[in-house]
């Protein structure tokens, strides 16, 4: 899991005992990128090289006999010990199986990581459209400050008798298919907005959504943007908590913005589940009142499937170098939870660089990079994972350096099944 690159040489060494120290579990391997002790012997070395993602060692593993030392397997590791052991030999024996079939290198966990439980768009060849419909139609005047307050929960919930505070439909575009609908004894004007979905690339998986936003939406999310205090940007953790600063990889500022902040975020959200084929409560808070009846579905058993939306903001020269949006769990978390897909969403445009690229999209025509270009309201949708529970290595992207101009874009991560 650690970030690396072409020619990153890993060692791996036995600990030098001293009376003051004892080793770990009789072996004391570890991984080494400070210089160690004159005493360690170096038992392996792994040097990276391009088109390999998958690299390990086995202290108990002979490769000229292709035995595993079992007794000294024993006597080092408690039984929680093998147990992860036993996971995973099993998970490079399954990589190695799915490799020959796929070509592909398994970067998951076997048997913990199943399927995505969210569905996912195909991307079947280039310029391929799917069309979705969503309720939540674009606000087209924003309203006046006291309308824009924070949303309790109660107001979150589409059945609510708040329903007309949080939709504001008097505020939003008029124009296009309207239905009825009721709920508490009320009834409802809908408003709905179509959307149209562009195959950009298909290894990975990458969509382009023109006028996903209004430009009444995005002036409101600039303006609290530019109201905040932008900290220095971060890279998250594998559990999506734990945030620092790398300004090697990338050199923007951010802020974060939950989904109740106001109800033109709310309805950002809820536009974002349509377009992803997601329930808008798996992107919340949810009550009991809300769990489905075979309690099956994980995903509603626990916590919500969305991060608080990531306001970035390049300025000249900034950037950040290529990467994936997924993280490798721990091995003791049950369904393996990582980002799932990712909703980029474009504030401005007319800057020179600033472009969204993909550096190993497959495309047998061109060995160029996909270069996705900001426009107002845009959003570009790629997945992390593939259909089969393998993270996709493909959906490795990076912003690209501004070279003139400023950029302003939104982040909206969702996992699978949740965080």
């Amino acid at each position: 899991g650690t970030s690396t690159f072409p020619g990153h040489l890993f060692t791996f060494s036995t600990k030098a005992k001293s009376p003051s120290s004892k080793t770990n579990n009789g072996h004391g391997h570890q991984g080494q990128n400070a210089a160690s002790s004159s005493e360690s012997e170096i038992v392996h070395k792994m040097n990276v090289v391009s088109g390999t993602s998958v690299y390990y060692y086995d202290p108990y593993y002979n490769s000229t006999t292709h035995k595993i030392d079992l007794e000294s397997l024993h006597n080092d590791l408690n039984k929680d010990e093998l147990e992860q052991y036993w996971l995973q030999r099993r998970n490079l024996d399954f990589g190695k199986i799915y490799y020959n079939f796929t070509g592909r290198e398994w970067l998951s966990l076997y048997p913990k990581r199943k399927p995505p439980y969210h569905i996912m768009w195909n991307a079947d060849y280039f310029g391929q459209e799917h069309w979705v419909v969503s309720e939540e139609a674009h606000f087209v005047r924003e309203p006046p400050e006291n309308l824009l307050g924070m949303l309790s929960y109660d107001e979150m919930m589409d059945e609510s008798v708040l329903y007309q505070k949080r939709h504001l439909k008097d505020y939003r575009q008029s124009e296009g298919l309207h239905s009825k609908s009721q709920g508490h004894g009320h009834t409802h004007d809908k408003l709905f907005l179509n959307m149209t979905l562009k195959v950009l690339s298909c290894a990975p998986r990458v969509f382009e959504i023109k006028n996903f936003l209004s430009h009444v939406e995005v002036d409101h999310i600039v303006h609290m943007a530019t109201g905040m205090k932008l900290s220095l940007s971060t890279t998250s953790g594998s559990d999506g908590y734990d945030r620092r600063s790398d300004t090697k990889t990338r050199t923007s500022k951010n802020s974060w913005v939950g989904r109740s902040r106001s109800p033109i975020i709310d309805s950002i959200y809820r536009r974002a589940a349509d377009l992803m084929l997601i329930d808008e409560a798996l992107l919340r808070h949810r009550d009991k009142s809300e769990q489905p009846d075979n309690g099956d579905d994980v995903r509603y058993s626990r916590g919500n499937s969305a991060e608080d939306l990531q306001l970035v903001h390049y300025a000249k020269t900034e950037k950040y170098t290529a990467h994936h949006d997924f993280a490798y769990p721990s091995a003791f978390k049950e369904h393996q939870p990582t980002r799932f897909a990712t909703l980029l969403l474009y504030l401005n445009e007319g800057m020179k660089g600033g472009e969204t690229s993909f550096p190993r999209w497959v495309n047998a025509e061109t060995s160029a990079k996909l270069s996705v270009v900001p426009e107002v309201g845009k959003a570009v949708l790629f997945y992390s994972f593939l259909p089969d529970g393998n993270m996709d290595d493909l959906s490795q992207h990076a912003a690209e350096p501004v070279i003139d101009g400023e950029k302003w874009l939104i982040n909206l991560w969702t996992w699978d099944p949740t965080r």
